[in-house]
């Protein structure tokens, strides 16, 4: 089961996730997008100088290909991210797909019906990982809404490709456990609901090793996830 924690803000907290050994950290660039989770280019850069044991991932907003690429040389990830890829055309994620290699492509799948089945089908043939995120019902935004989808629908697009998915939005040490049994998904992603209640930019570490534990004593993906592959 891989497991990704998103929204590092801080040196401090950083330190303290990558200590824990989760696979993947995730960070937040400000392209001048407004989103509550993003650091400035500093920040960021001495927040990827201190991960050591687990995977950066850096997350782009933006859909211009010079922006992402950008973001991409700064940190110079394992793995970009790129939240808005439904609003990229196949022809140019395949673009940046070869523009950024050796690093990875993580694309994201806002799931809100069955009609998501088709997106997703077109990103897995681009996708290294799809992430499985939240629409919120108002706003439209993508991601760090603290909500959960329809897990339904996750659960059909796990089965249906061969991509590693990850599943996100409004993950947390008490439904964690729940969600695994039910998508049977690669992986597993939490940014909001393993933040401090007193300040959502930092991480509770209680909640992230306790989101750790449940992930893991739940892990009944990799059979699943192999054959699929195989």
């Amino acid at each position: 089961m891989l497991i990704q924690i998103y929204g590092l803000t801080s040196v401090e907290d950083a330190f303290e996730v990558d200590r824990l050994a989760v696979d993947h950290v995730g960070v937040v660039v400000d392209e001048g997008i407004n989103t509550w989770d993003s650091v400035d280019e500093a920040t960021a850069q001495s927040i990827a100088s201190n991960i050591k044991r687990s995977r950066l991932v850096a997350l782009s907003l933006s859909t211009d290909p010079k922006r992402v690429i950008a973001t991409a040389a700064l940190l110079n990830p394992s793995i970009v991210h790129l939240a808005r890829a439904h609003r990229i055309r196949t022809a140019a994620l395949n673009q940046l797909r070869e523009q950024l290699a050796p690093m990875q492509l993580m694309l994201t799948v806002p799931v809100q019906g069955d009609r998501d089945l088709v997106e997703a089908s077109r990103l897995a043939n681009v996708a290294d990982y799809l992430l499985l995120d939240t629409s919120h019902p108002t706003t439209g935004i993508v991601g760090a809404t603290g909500l959960a989808h329809d897990w339904d629908v996750s659960a059909r697009i796990v089965a249906r490709t061969a991509c590693p998915v990850i599943l996100a939005g409004g993950l947390g040490p008490d439904n964690v456990a729940e969600a695994i049994a039910k998508v049977r998904p690669a992986g597993v992603d939490s940014e909001t609901r393993t933040s401090s209640d007193r300040d959502r930019r930092r991480k509770d570490l209680a909640k992230v090793e306790a989101f750790i534990d449940r992930a893991r004593a739940g892990d009944v993906s990799n059979e699943g996830w192999s054959r699929r592959r195989g």
